[in-house]
């Protein structure tokens, strides 16, 4: 009878299965048993120091050690042009966009001052639509500075070119970023037949 007893009792105590001995594997690594393996493979890895008592996954995790994924800051709001060769590119998309759209209604919806303005400048339509937008080039060097990831490009947009009727991205007065378009030389130099004959006539 003591001999059962103290069977049992070392049954308990001294012949406890090393499965049930804590063990932490590295990163990679993960427990098989009593011993740790590359992730994927039976390639053994070695064990490490268990870093306090792991807290128990919330799915049960078969007494693996719980690493805690490290908390990411909020990624910062970094410009959307950061070189200045992205920035040149910005300006003249900017640029390009502004030319389009004044070319589509000016030039579409042309009335009589506009083409007043074609013959006294010496240009067509579109022609004149993107020489009035190439003055807005600063305006939008600033707005392609002025951007960044985390902005909505209206908003920046309206801010730069809200006083001009800008709105949404593309949308301004081309014709108030600078000053009149020159007039042609050509139309400096030429005399009218009429004005001749006046002149004629005076004498």
């Amino acid at each position: 009878m003591r001999y059962l007893l103290l069977m049992l009792l070392l049954s308990m105590f001294g012949f406890s299965t090393p499965a049930s001995a804590q063990i932490c594997c590295p990163d990679g690594c993960s427990q098989d048993g009593n011993r740790c393996v590359f992730n994927g493979t039976t390639r053994t890895c070695g064990s490490i120091a268990c870093r306090g008592t792991p807290s128990p996954p919330s799915g049960g995790g078969g007494g693996r050690d719980t690493y805690v994924v490290p908390q990411i800051p909020p990624p910062y709001c970094p410009p959307a042009f950061p070189t200045p060769a992205s920035r040149d590119a910005a300006t003249n998309e900017c640029v390009a966009a502004l030319s389009g759209n004044a070319m589509f209604w000016a030039c579409l919806f042309e009335d009589d001052a506009g083409r007043a303005e074609d013959r006294r400048t010496g240009l067509s339509c579109p022609d004149r639509q993107r020489a009035l937008a190439n003055q807005c080039r600063a305006r939008c060097e600033r707005y392609a500075a002025s951007l960044y990831f985390c902005n909505d490009r209206n908003d920046v947009w309206q801010r730069v070119f809200g006083d001009i009727g800008g709105s949404v991205y593309g949308s301004a007065r081309v014709d108030l970023c600078g000053p009149r378009l020159r007039t042609s030389i050509g139309n400096l130099i030429r005399t009218r037949p009429s004005d001749f004959q006046t002149q004629r006539s005076h004498r």
